[in-house]
């Protein structure tokens, strides 16, 4: 079997269309934040009701995780979509490389508001709140996320097991984003986003299939 090529790195414009447009989506996470700092769109108390977990004066934090969340989902989307196409078009590797790069830094701001900011680095809380479903899962998702990256630039190998892993934490990543923005999702845009993200992905992998098979039969 073939060894395969080193992981290619994005060229700089493609690394520059990808972090301007993150930066467009951070900003606006940002500002829209602040616009709503005084309407109470997220609820102060848990899913499922209770006493309320968070402060009015936490409203614009709590409203900063949520935005960056869904930044970080919108800019993950052509990465995984172009996950399946890496190996058949340097194009599509640049970009998804590149894309899969900067989602990654706004899902760390968004870890770190969430974190730092909202629960104030107290691990007791966020273990225990029906606020996050899966905090050990999350965080772990978070470390393989960065290992996956600094493998894709540092060390760039595409052994069987970079492949076997990367493909693993691109599910998990599906899993995660989908899961708490289509089925959780206490706004329609959240759950509209997640839904537009599970139909791009499945539009994707069909497309993927249809040219293995013609590539295969030609």
């Amino acid at each position: 079997m073939t060894s395969l090529p080193p992981t290619p790195r994005p060229g700089a414009p493609t690394l520059a269309r990808a972090s301007a447009f993150a930066a467009l989506l951070l900003l606006l996470a940002f500002a829209a934040a602040w616009w709503t700092r005084d309407l109470p769109l997220f609820a102060l108390t848990p899913p499922g009701g209770g006493a309320a977990d968070m402060l009015p004066s936490q409203r614009q934090d709590l409203h900063t995780t949520f935005f960056t969340i869904w930044a970080a989902l919108i800019l993950v989307v052509p990465a995984l979509c172009l996950l399946p196409f890496r190996h058949r078009s340097a194009k599509a590797a640049d970009y998804w490389l590149a894309f899969w790069t900067v989602s990654l830094l706004v899902f760390l701001v968004h870890f770190y508001w969430a974190v730092v900011v909202v629960f104030g680095n107290d691990w007791s809380r966020i273990l225990n709140t029906p606020r996050v479903t899966v905090p050990r899962l999350d965080t772990v998702f978070a470390a393989w996320w960065v290992a996956d990256v600094l493998i894709a630039w540092l060390w760039r190998s595409e052994a069987l097991w970079v492949r076997v892993q990367r493909w693993g934490v691109h599910a998990l990543a599906l899993l995660l984003f989908f899961m708490g923005a289509a089925r959780e999702g206490e706004l329609a845009a959240s759950r509209t986003l997640g839904w537009l993200l599970g139909v791009a992905v499945v539009v994707s992998a069909v497309i993927a299939l249809q040219n293995h098979r013609r590539a295969r039969t030609a």
